[in-house]
């Protein structure tokens, strides 16, 4: 049974929430066009409401290694919705969604207006047309972010696909990966309370982050690769094998959960 304590933070924090996606709602509507310049205002104030998302949250993120400068495709694991909080907060980024969000009541609008990149699946050629789509985005001299795993996972990292980073070859861009953890006090990788895995349902996992005191979450920016002379399956392997070396060189260990 939820304590009292446990009560009241839950109440708190989803208020608080609640105001947060309202503030967001109405940047979106008025500050962005649709992209995302790295210097301009609505990426500024984007990378404020994924901060105020987080102080929110009360999550605690610390920032390991430098992101690049110029335009690049960067290529993370994924474990939890957390993720896209995490990088928005510390890099004006693209991120991408099946295409049909796009056609979903408001949050559709919402997500285009944010410079949300559509991907179509199943589809003939759906792979050649994202990768366009994303090589585009890269030569307007913007980020994007790629979760090769293609799902969320418990730490143990899954194999990186390799069709998308295809555009960054195109675009001759960097590609840059990042590590995603979210350590807790007994030494694993990933928070119990962060997993989102299996049957867990966006509700039941916003709840158990919105119940839990104290969650932290780290974020490496490892080395990146120059991608001219390079195929796509050698810039997955390298991404995947610098993340999984990560998570082998932190003192940390994988949530007993498979």
């Amino acid at each position: 049974m939820k304590t009292v304590k446990t009560r009241i933070r839950i109440i708190y924090r989803s208020s608080f929430l609640f105001a947060i996606i309202i503030a967001g709602f109405l940047f979106t509507v008025f500050f962005q066009q649709g992209n995302m310049p790295r210097q301009s205002l609505g990426a500024k104030l984007t990378q404020w409401w994924h901060k105020r998302i987080l102080k929110t949250l009360d999550i605690k993120l610390s920032i390991h290694g430098t992101p690049t400068n110029s335009a690049t495709l960067f290529v993370a694991n994924h474990l939890s919705w957390l993720d896209i909080h995490l990088i928005g907060s510390h890099i004006p980024v693209h991120f991408l969604s099946k295409a049909e969000v796009k056609d979903w009541p408001v949050f559709g609008w919402l997500a285009s207006k944010a410079g949300t990149l559509y991907i179509p699946r199943g589809r003939k050629h759906a792979s050649a047309q994202a990768n366009i789509i994303m090589q585009q985005t890269l030569l307007d001299d913007r980020h994007v972010v790629l979760f090769p795993e293609a799902t969320t996972s418990n730490g143990n990292i899954k194999r990186f696909h390799s069709r998308l980073m295809q555009s960054a070859i195109d675009a001759q861009c960097l590609l840059q990966p990042i590590a995603i953890l979210y350590p807790d006090s007994n030494g694993n990788t990933v928070h119990e309370a962060v997993l989102y895995v299996d049957d867990t349902t966006f509700i039941q996992s916003a709840k158990n982050i919105i119940a839990t005191k104290n969650l932290n979450a780290e974020l490496y920016f490892l080395e990146p690769i120059e991608t001219q002379n390079k195929n796509r399956d050698e810039l997955a392997r390298y991404a995947e094998e610098q993340v999984k070396s990560l998570f082998k060189e932190t003192k940390y260990q994988l949530t007993d959960r498979a």
